[in-house]
């Protein structure tokens, strides 16, 4: 596999090859590049490999399937590669969705984990789940249509003006469908019964200006995935420490890279 980024609609890979390997995967209305700047300076001493979610890239015509659909695709796609075993995987909000989801496949060898902010799937009523996927779904169709309304729900001072902007064009790209399903999905996917039991240390991020959103997810991964570590970022918003603390994100990593032998 050639140094550099490699460039296919699932996985760009950076960095140096043969050394410890990291799988980034972003959130909703967010796009891979969104995390070049931390993974340049995290390729600089591992491999890092970053998640291109389907109907998420301007430069494809992929669409959203299904949180079960896209992360076996993703496994598939990282095996083809020849990467069985990583040594870290990090998912923001719906990337975190799809980190649980990859756990729970139990496919791959996860060292670490880190679900930062994950949505997990709902346990509510069906008509409760509908009426919240309605909410999303016209919310952010507000926001793809208005970057006055986006600015509103992600002030430019708190998420950063280029965070801002590159929301605003990848939602450009992203279908009424796409939208759709990935709120659908993201809230509503299905996971076994027991959660397997893996050798791999997971950690759940949460921001602390976000945990009363976060507080049913929260319960559920504590109900539901053995050994499982909170952190709560003071000060933080949804999404904004891998944004706007990029220097702070690397240490972090760099830390938990460093305890794996």
């Amino acid at each position: 596999m050639k140094e550099g980024v490699v460039m296919n609609t699932l996985l760009h890979e950076i960095g140096k090859k043969g050394k410890k390997t990291i799988v980034m995967i972003h959130g909703t209305a967010m796009s891979w590049d969104m995390f070049l700047g931390s993974a340049g300076k995290l390729a600089k001493d591992y491999r890092v490999i970053l998640v291109s979610v389907p109907g998420h890239d301007p430069r494809t015509s992929k669409s959203f399937t299904s949180i079960e659909q896209i992360a076996d695709d993703i496994e598939m796609a990282l095996i083809k590669q020849g990467y069985t075993t990583l040594d870290m995987v990090y998912g923001l909000s719906m990337g975190g969705g799809l980190v649980i989801r990859m756990l729970a496949d139990d496919r791959l060898v996860i060292r670490h984990a880190i679900i930062d902010a994950g949505i997990t799937p709902y346990e509510y009523p069906r008509i409760v789940t509908r009426m919240i996927l309605l909410k999303d779904f016209l919310m952010t169709e507000w926001g793809k249509h208005s970057k006055k309304a986006l600015s509103l729900a992600f002030p430019p001072e708190d998420y950063t003006q280029f965070g801002l902007d590159m929301m605003w064009q990848t939602l450009q790209h992203m279908s009424a469908q796409t939208i759709w399903r990935v709120y659908d999905s993201t809230d509503n996917y299905s996971m076994p019964e027991t959660f397997p039991t893996l050798n791999t240390v997971i950690e759940y991020w949460y921001g602390e200006k976000e945990e009363k959103e976060r507080k049913t997810d929260i319960h559920y991964v504590r109900n539901h995935i053995p050994g499982i570590l909170l952190r709560r970022l003071d000060g933080m918003k949804h999404g904004q420490y891998v944004v706007t603390k990029p220097d702070c994100f690397i240490r972090d990593i760099h830390q938990r890279m460093e305890r794996l032998i």
